[in-house]
């Protein structure tokens, strides 16, 4: 028969007394209170540290951050409230500066913007210009001045010309009325017998080709040019008399 053994079969002896083995020392004291709810002040922060823990890790899932690696969690490690934090503040101040600008009547002030002055074109003189009558004669324009030139080219023009005569008949200078085109043209009849009114030609279009402004122009213009032979007013795709009647009491 076998010989009974008080170590279980183990083959090692007990300790003394037949309790269980020792706490590590660094343990610390343990006491064990006879009432469990003396231990919920204990517990509360241990629970709160749970929660904060649960809370971290849904946010990480909804914003698809990577899972927060293993670590001791204390009161003082830091979560995600305080980037949370800063992201809200982000999001709101943009939102706020995109209501600002998109919002009706609260536009920006902006300073206005100031156009460039426009100038009148400089004089220019057509004292060289020599015109030619309808016989093929040549005449200086320097001696027909203070007049009105009318270029006319592929236009009749019939009523321009008249009405050109009467304002000039009607204003207080002694202008005569140059009507030019590449051929002589034809003056219409019954014309103000106030007013010299001249049908001259221009081969070369040199009235044209002399005056910047009308180098690549060919409307119906007007040319108001003063006793020096200098341009006055220049009137393009001209209509009526009244766009430069102003003008024509400068002409002396």
């Amino acid at each position: 028969m076998g010989t009974l053994r008080g170590d279980n079969g183990g083959g090692e002896r007990p300790q003394e007394g037949g309790g269980l083995p020792d706490l590590p020392p660094e343990w610390g004291t343990i006491i064990i209170p006879d009432d469990a709810g003396a231990l919920d002040g204990e517990g509360a922060p241990i629970r709160r540290q749970f929660r904060r823990a649960a809370i971290r890790r849904r946010w990480r899932r909804r914003l698809h951050l990577r899972p927060e690696p293993v670590r001791r969690t204390t009161d003082d490690s830091p979560g995600l409230a305080v980037p949370l934090l800063i992201m809200s503040i982000a999001v709101i101040a943009t939102l706020i500066s995109l209501f600002a600008v998109a919002w009706p009547g609260h536009a920006p002030k902006t300073n206005p913007q100031v156009g460039t002055p426009t100038t009148a074109p400089a004089s220019v003189s057509l004292g060289s210009i020599t015109l030619q009558r309808p016989d093929g004669t040549a005449v200086s324009l320097k001696g027909l001045t203070p007049a009105v030139i009318l270029l006319v080219d592929g236009c009749s023009c019939e009523q321009l010309i008249r009405s050109t005569t009467d304002a000039v008949a009607g204003s207080s200078g002694a202008a005569k009325v140059l009507v030019v085109a590449t051929h002589a043209p034809t003056l219409p009849a019954g014309l103000n017998e106030k007013v010299a009114v001249h049908a001259l030609a221009d081969p070369n279009n040199s009235v044209r080709a002399t005056v910047p402004a009308l180098a690549n122009d060919r409307t119906s213009t007007a040319v108001l040019v003063g006793a020096d032979a200098k341009t006055v007013k220049i009137v393009k795709s001209v209509t009526t008399p009244e766009d430069f009647k102003g003008e024509l009491s400068q002409l002396q």
